[in-house]
């Protein structure tokens, strides 16, 4: 009987990871953004604020990223783990082929404007 982890999607995982993770670069992109803006106009109480959500919303993305990456590797794990035997040529095979994906798959670069 496969562990829970076992059967969790690696192809899911990922496009999670890569979803997430960019959603919260870009608020991250437009925290910064706004924090120039309030700079050129003088409001600088509100623009440190915005820096440090900039800050946190870099931080959590890194954060995120590693946990993702965590489950991936726990999932994987589990699948490679969980006995052979009892799997199909066709379920090894898919699994070869999804570490092998996952390995050219980096983490998206979302730049700032």
């Amino acid at each position: 009987m496969p562990s829970e982890l076992a059967t969790l999607d690696l192809a899911t995982i990922n496009a999670a990871q890569v979803f997430i993770v960019a959603a919260l670069r870009e608020q991250c992109c437009q925290w910064e953004q706004d924090s120039a803006d309030a700079v050129a106009d003088g409001r600088l109480v509100n623009a440190l604020m915005l820096e440090h959500w900039a800050f946190a919303a870099d931080l959590l993305a890194s954060k995120v990223s590693g946990e993702f990456a965590a489950l991936f590797g726990r999932a994987l794990d589990a699948r490679l783990n969980w006995s052979s035997a009892a799997r199909s040529v066709e379920e090894q095979m898919l699994d070869a082929l999804a570490i092998e994906l996952a390995s050219q798959q980096g983490e998206p670069l979302v730049l700032c404007p």
